[in-house]
């Protein structure tokens, strides 16, 4: 069952208003804020024309005025900044270039005549740094604000703090299609109390019908792709447009399309932001053919696609995640917010009543989030701070900010920043940051070309530089080396299997690039004479010292990079025969339990950063031996590259490491030491004189007696007794030995020794005939505790366990004797034991 989307009105009262554009209602209000120096914000969904409309009402604001400069248009993608200024230009029966121009990447149309200039938002903060007062600029336009792009918000920043501080003459339009206007509001009237102006323009829709699928876990999605698009072709007249996350998922529903049955007169054409322009503009070109245009979500704003009648979209996009901690960037494949989707199913209703076909289910979207989440909140910052650094900014907080970065990002950043030598510790711009600031770069990759014009012409630095920076046209070439690209391509070597379209545009940036690299050609030294691979692989190290990696020995495809990451994928990465275990992996996937390569160059542990260097001795414990081992490393930053064994120092850290280990299995000394300490325990509990060995104190011995020995074994053979005996005193000592002594002394003169074990009362073992003549039961600790008495027979082995010796000799014994008598005839057996003299072997008498 479909849900209705935009008004119910009549088709012929929707072609009647179709003759004129709902952001007309208020471009009167518009002009008069422009005029009178407010900032304004508009708030204008698809269709409303606010992209077209609102460039040429301000430009007619400043010709009403006289005022000079130029309007400056920010859209977040190049394709829309070409075909509107295109569209306005021919609109007014111009020639691009003349008073409507564009400067995108690689692309540029304009002139002196030129007054409203379409630009990326990336051209307008590059432009802003070479003209940071923005002399020639009367507005800037900020289309599409709601996408939320950190270029965007930065651009918001700079170009407000740029109104409030210095050009209060300076105009600010920021045009959104679904964002709401009051925080943005709010934002520019809180931060320097200006009166910005809200506005809000109703859309120019057609009813939409958006059908619901089935939520279908695991199911790929080329598949799932199929029926939709075949029942919004049967449901539709008009041209079909497929929303996916990102070329592979193009591609392989293209494939997927050519296995089915569509109509004769229907044609696949495909739209994505690495595509040329002309094919870009052959996607969203008129066409007397039916086209279901397989595209990203390009297509889901400022690019109209004309005679889109039908919309089926995955409800999925690839956003760059940037996960901070492990310093990696990844394409997540995300759920698009509410907001997106509704924009999504609005292009279905631009010029006559449309179907929307959503994969996923009606219970499904109440799970989705209201708008995006800024990309601030989760990109990499270092292009901004360095950006932001050159402009004199060391504190990113202190810009006042629509949505303020995370801590953790920022430091992120700045950490980076310093280890590529751009900033200083107090986050001042170096001599070298400013170079690289100049490049229209990565800083990474930025200062991989400063590494590189040392060794490598300008030309193949320039290529390096783009090869890194852009889509790889030769990455299925895996027998080649990144070395060996650059050289195919500088000398026109590249295979004619790999598209000639993308060598051009790869030289196009590479020449960009070539102009902003540093004056001057490689030396005739040592530099100037490295192999060009060699020559590569220490220009990437130099921007990816962070990213070394030590191979496992016993598993060649995986290895652990500084910082403790593992990763995977090292033998295919690095092609075949292969065998160096230092590598840079300058291409990693920061997702999944180990980061996946995706590209690596071997290097050389002479190559590294000698302050980054450092051998080491590491002590450890060593479980299975039960004793502290130390092992010799040498190490980049935490990456152990080798190690050997080495003497245990016996110093203050392996004591450290042994009494850690050691005091989870007290108490050591052996039986006699335990024996000791309980005797030390019983005594002090009925004598204050001798103090009680309590937990603390047997850890404080324990400290003492793990100095100068490193293992287990060398404890447990240690003087313990010595040491307690020293911590309790002597007098102590001679109370214990008093109270609770290690022997007692029989009647016939032999002495015995008395058992101490915790939890037991203490006791003596002893053959009857031994105790002949002793009345009563022997104690101990000033005659509280009797001494428990084990009575063997000849045997050894007990014949009673007694703690009252009289009443065993008035009870128990005399049964016991008939036994005993028995059993033994030739051992004396008296009838009155306590007359009866004690006897050794206690045999009759002759």
């Amino acid at each position: 069952m479909g849900v209705l989307l935009g008004p119910s009105r009549s088709d012929a009262a929707n072609r009647v208003s179709m003759n004129r554009l709902p952001i007309e209602d208020v471009l009167s209000p518009l002009q008069t804020a422009i005029d009178s120096g407010n900032a304004v914000v508009l708030k204008a969904p698809p269709g409303a024309g606010k992209t077209t409309g609102v460039p040429p009402a301000v430009l007619q604001t400043l010709l009403d005025n006289d005022v000079a400069g130029q309007i400056w248009v920010i859209q977040p993608r190049r394709l829309a900044a070409r075909s509107v200024a295109d569209w306005i230009a021919r609109s007014r029966n111009e020639s691009i270039g003349e008073t409507i121009g564009y400067h995108v990447r690689l692309d540029r149309r304009e002139s002196k005549s030129t007054r409203v200039l379409f630009m990326t938002t990336g051209m307008f903060l590059r432009r802003m740094q070479s003209d940071p007062l923005l002399e020639n600029v009367a507005c800037v336009i900020l289309d599409e604000f709601h996408e939320r792009t950190l270029e965007l918000d930065l651009a918001l920043a700079m170009t407000h703090r740029l109104r409030s501080e210095l050009r209060d003459d300076l105009g600010l339009v920021v045009m959104s299609a679904t964002m709401e206007t009051e925080p943005i509001v709010e934002y520019l009237n809180e931060v320097h109390s200006q009166n910005a102006v809200s506005l809000r323009c109703e859309g120019r829709a057609f009813p939409v019908s958006v059908h619901y699928g089935e939520d279908q876990p695991g199911e790929r999605i080329e598949r799932r792709m199929v029926k939709p698009i075949r029942d919004a072709l049967e449901s539709s007249s008009g041209h079909v447009l497929v929303f996916l996350p990102g070329v592979g998922e193009i591609r392989r529903v293209q494939s997927e399309l050519e296995r089915v049955d569509l109509p004769n007169d229907v044609r696949t054409v495909v739209l994505h932001g690495s595509l040329s322009p002309k094919q870009q503009d052959e996607a969203i070109r008129p066409s007397a053919d039916r086209k279901v245009v397989l595209s990203t979500n390009i297509a889901e704003t400022s690019v109209t696609v004309n005679g889109v009648t039908a919309v089926v979209d995955s409800g999925m996009a690839k956003v760059p995640r940037f996960d901070s901690r492990r310093g990696l960037t990844k394409l997540e494949t995300t759920s698009i917010s509410l907001a997106s989707a509704d924009q999504r199913s609005g292009r279905a209703g631009r010029t006559a009543p449309g179907e929307a076909y959503r994969l996923w289910s009606q219970a499904a979207q109440r799970s989705r989030d209201e708008y995006d989440v800024p990309e601030i909140l989760r990109s990499d910052l270092s292009e901004v701070v360095l950006m932001l650094a050159s402009h004199g900014e060391t504190d990113l907080h202190a810009m006042q900010w629509l949505t303020a970065p995370p801590e953790h990002s920022v430091e992120t950043a700045q950490a980076l920043l310093r280890m590529l030598g751009a900033i200083d510790e107090s986050g001042r711009i170096t001599r070298a940051g400013q170079v690289m600031a100049e490049m229209p770069l990565h800083p990474r990759i930025a200062r991989m070309t400063t590494e590189a014009v040392g060794s490598l012409p300008r030309s193949s630095v320039a290529i390096l530089a783009a090869l890194m920076s852009e889509r790889d046209p030769l990455e299925d070439m895996t027998s080649m080396t990144l070395a060996d690209k650059v050289d195919a391509i500088e000398n026109n070597r590249v295979p004619r299997s790999v598209s000639a379209f993308s060598i051009k545009s790869l030289r196009s940036v590479a020449e960009t690039i070539r102009r902003s690299l540093p004056e001057g050609e490689p030396g005739q030294g040592e530099a100037a004479k490295m192999d060009r691979d060699v020559a590569v692989a220490r220009a990437l190290l130099s921007a990816y010292p962070d990213r070394v990696v030590l191979r496992r020995a016993d598993s060649p495809d995986r290895g652990r990079m500084v910082g403790g990451r593992g990763v995977s994928g090292l033998t295919r990465a690095l092609g075949e025969g292969v065998n160096e275990e230092l590598l840079l992996c300058f291409d990693v996937d920061g997702g999944g339990t180990e980061s996946r390569v995706r590209a690596a160059v071997p290097i050389q542990e002479e190559w590294l950063d000698g302050e980054m260097v450092h051998t080491v001795q590491t002590q450890s414990w060593d479980a299975e031996r039960g004793a502290v081992r130390c092992r010799r490393q040498v190490t980049y930053g935490d990456l152990i590259l080798r190690e050997t064994p080495a003497k245990v120092p016996g110093d203050e850290e392996t004591a450290s490491i042994l009494f850690d280990n050691a005091k989870m299995q007290l108490p050591l000394g052996g039986a006699k030491f335990q024996k000791l300490l309980h005797r030390i325990e019983m005594v002090g509990e009925v004598d204050d004189q001798v103090p009680s060995v309590t937990e603390a104190m047997h850890l404080e011995l324990l400290r003492q007696m793990c100095v100068g020995r490193s293992s287990l074994q060398e404890l447990r053979s240690a003087p313990w007794k010595d040491h307690v005996l020293g911590t309790i005193g002597y007098s102590a000592w001679q109370i214990v030995q008093e109270e609770a002594p290690e022997e007692v002394q029989l009647p016939g003169g032999r002495k015995v020794a008395v058992h101490y074990v915790e939890g037991k009362p203490p006791w003596i073992e002893v053959k009857i005939q031994l105790c002949f003549g002793w009345p009563e039961t022997p104690r101990i600790l000033r005659g509280r505790q009797p001494l428990q008495l084990h009575l063997l027979g000849p045997n050894g082995r007990p014949q009673q366990i007694t703690n009252d010796l009289a009443s065993f000799w008035g009870s128990t014994y005399g049964e016991i004797r008939k036994e005993l008598r028995r059993r033994y005839p030739k051992h004396d057996w008296p009838e009155d034991p306590l007359s009866a003299a004690a006897s050794f072997n206690g045999m009759k008498r002759r």
